[in-house]
Order: structure tokens, then sequence, then C-alpha cells
């Protein structure tokens, strides 16, 4: 992956519309909004993923929808909710990907439904509410 696309992952702002409003998280920068929400007993944690652009190539409106609905579907048969996120490029080179924070996720699940997704990274959150990077 070339630097330039580790550097736009790296600076995005992540979007997260939450039941109390949006919270912004940036990689690497703790988030107190959500450090705030209430954990389940025995979360491992929380990743944000997305079925737009694939392989950091960029797709069409139509086709990033479509792969975001079936991901929706997918989630949706396995029981599993998540609060809706839009990552936005603060200099306005890429555009907006929508996708969904999810709780209760641990680092290697986070990996294989980002893999599934073809992602080459996902965004993962721990207990202490640091956003960090996981490359696939």
């Amino acid at each position: 992956m070339s630097p330039r696309l580790r550097q736009a992952f790296a600076s995005t702002d992540y979007r997260v519309r939450s039941p109390a409003g949006f919270i912004v998280l940036k990689v690497g920068r703790r988030s107190p909004a959500l450090a705030l929400w209430p954990r389940h007993p025995g979360q491992r944690g929380s990743v944000l993923v997305t079925a737009w652009n694939p392989a950091g190539r960029r797709r069409s409106l139509a086709a990033n929808r479509a792969a975001q609905r079936r991901l929706q579907q997918r989630l949706r048969a396995w029981g599993i909710k998540g609060w809706p996120t839009v990552a936005r490029d603060p200099k306005g080179l890429w555009p907006d990907e929508h996708g969904v924070l999810l709780f209760g996720v641990a680092p290697a699940q986070a990996a294989q439904l980002g893999r599934a997704l073809g992602q080459r990274a996902v965004l993962l959150v721990g207990a202490d509410a640091v956003p960090r990077l996981l490359w696939l």
C-alpha cells in the first residue's frame, strides 16, 4: 500500500452517529465521548468497517451503496447492530464512505470481516477509546 493511501486512512475524520449525537474519531487520539458510552460486560472493543471502495479503489456511488446494503443485510442476519458512520477526508480529495461501528468485536474478528469486505484496513477502538488502524 502506498504511503499516500496510508496517510489518507490516518488523517480521515471518522464520524459516528451515536444515540447522543455525532462523535468524531481520529486515529491515535482518545475519544472522551466514546469513552463515556456505557460498555457491555465482557465487551472486547469496537471496530469501524465499511464496504465502500474495496482495496482502496474508487467505485461508483451505486456500487458502493449496493455493497453497503449487502453488509447491512449480513449484519442483520447475524443479529449485530451498530452505529452508522461516515469517513470523511478533511481535504475533500476522497469521497465520503459510509460504514458502521460495531461493538464487542475482537481484533481477529475485525480483521476477518475487513478482509471479507476487501478492505485494506479497519479502525479498531479498544477499552482505552483510542482508535487505531489495523492494516490488512
